[in-house]
């Protein structure tokens, strides 16, 4: 089912009709052609796109079969998105690159760029995240605290060091084993294979990342030190993408089909658990989603 309701700044529900026809309160919290933008939700059409098998299975089946609500604060990031897409898009035509286009059925599985290099072609797939989001895909990890570069010392004694002493910041370094891109892995070379089915040879798959709060304090404190990032992306076995795909899209199906779904969204597709408590706009009609949400684990 569509997104139902918006959730108001004074924590109300309403029917997004009744929302974007009269304000409620009076004075809108965002302008009309956001909350229209915000709105608009993909209409299910019976097959399932890439990032929808990407989520889990139980979240996207909720999505379809139940009315939801959604807080427009939470998804005013998405905006940011959809413009940068969009800008880099006009460029890349201008260029002869293609660009944007659908792999899938009903306008799906679209690819954001590929670009001629050595004689095969590379798939670029934009993003844009949070700095923590980010640093999870560097396999930037802590592992200590070293002085100060610009050998600021501490002017006050206290829990963090006596006066005079160097202020001490933290130390990261790369750790391989902590790299976390395993939707994007597989979303790339899911294109991938589309496009390899239709002639094309890809050579290298990359991301390339936008740091939403780059440049800001938080980001530097997770060893985030630069606005964007290429991220190269790595060749996964082809069956064994296929069958991850097959798989998920078997289970929703079954699911709708059946009307009713007992798989719950394994670790990785609930973010440990925090899309459960924060981020699933369906978690009202899942056990997982409730047990989280009432502070359990």
């Amino acid at each position: 089912m569509p997104l139902t309701w918006f959730k108001c700044p004074d924590e109300q529900v309403t029917p997004v009709e009744d929302c974007l026809s009269n304000c409620r309160l009076g004075h809108r919290c965002l302008t009309l052609p956001t909350l229209t933008y915000i709105a608009k939700d993909r209409v299910w059409t019976g097959i399932p796109s890439t990032t929808q098998l990407l989520n889990g299975t139980m979240m996207e089946f909720l999505k379809i079969t139940q009315p939801y609500v959604v807080d427009p604060d939470n998804r005013v990031f998405a905006l940011l998105g959809t413009l940068h897409h969009k800008k880099l898009e006009a460029v890349a035509k201008e260029l002869g690159l293609p660009s944007e286009i659908a792999l899938g059925p009903d306008g799906k599985d679209i690819f954001d760029l590929l670009e001629p290099e050595n004689g095969s072609w590379t798939l670029t797939d934009y993003k844009t995240w949070g700095s923590y989001r980010v640093a999870r895909a560097l396999g930037i990890v802590e592992v200590g605290k070293q002085p100060d570069p610009s050998g600021e010392k501490y002017k006050t004694s206290g829990k963090w060091g006596k006066a005079g002493s160097p202020k001490m910041i933290p130390k990261f370094e790369i750790q391989p084993e902590a790299i976390d891109l395993w939707d994007a892995e597989l979303q790339l070379n899911n294109y991938r294979l589309m496009l390899e089915e239709r002639g094309l040879t890809i050579g290298n798959m990359q991301l390339q990342v936008t740091v939403r709060d780059g440049g800001l304090a938080v980001a530097r404190s997770r060893g985030i030190g630069r606005n964007s990032f290429l991220i190269p992306v790595r060749r996964l076995d082809d069956e064994q993408t296929s069958a991850y795909f097959v798989t998920k899209k078997l289970q929703l199906l079954g699911c709708l089909k059946e009307g009713k779904c007992d798989i719950p969204c394994d670790e990785r597709e609930s973010w440990d658990g925090n899309r459960c408590k924060e981020y699933c706009e369906v978690a009202m009609y899942c056990p997982k989603g409730i047990l989280y949400q009432q502070g359990g684990k």
